[in-house]
């Protein structure tokens, strides 16, 4: 199930985004009190979450599923979620090298409009990925 983030997600949601090497803490609050669109993925409780930017084009800033909860479908259900609530076009940045970040972008509609040099605060290049339907 997927569902919009709510403030009692907050614990959970924090413990996932210390999974994400580029994660910024400050979106959550976002996602709760807007602009930012949020939503998690719930298996009894939390197992991920998807905190997106509204705009032109809409940004996912951030998407993690737990480990011991991926290949279930949270990773896409997210993304539909997500893509629903901003409309096409939405982009994400995801690090070079990322494979199944890749690939669960590209199995979701997204194709590569290129590379960002030096992207991330340590220097790491970032592709970007766009979804435009």
């Amino acid at each position: 199930m997927i569902r919009p983030i709510e403030r009692r997600d907050v614990p959970v949601v924090g413990s996932l985004q210390e999974r994400l090497p580029y994660a910024d803490p400050e979106v959550v609050e976002a996602a709760l009190e807007g602009p930012f669109y949020g939503f998690v993925a719930v298996e009894g409780r939390p197992v991920g979450y998807a905190i997106a930017l509204p705009g032109r084009p809409a940004t996912l800033s951030e998407l993690v599923v737990d480990p011991a909860h991926r290949r279930r479908g949270h990773g896409r259900a997210l993304v539909e979620r997500v893509f629903a609530a901003t409309g096409p076009p939405l982009s994400v940045s995801t690090p070079v090298g990322n494979e199944a970040a890749t690939r669960l972008y590209a199995e979701t509609g997204f194709a590569v409009e290129g590379v960002v040099a030096g992207f991330y605060a340590d220097g790491t290049d970032a592709l970007r990925l766009v979804r435009r339907e």
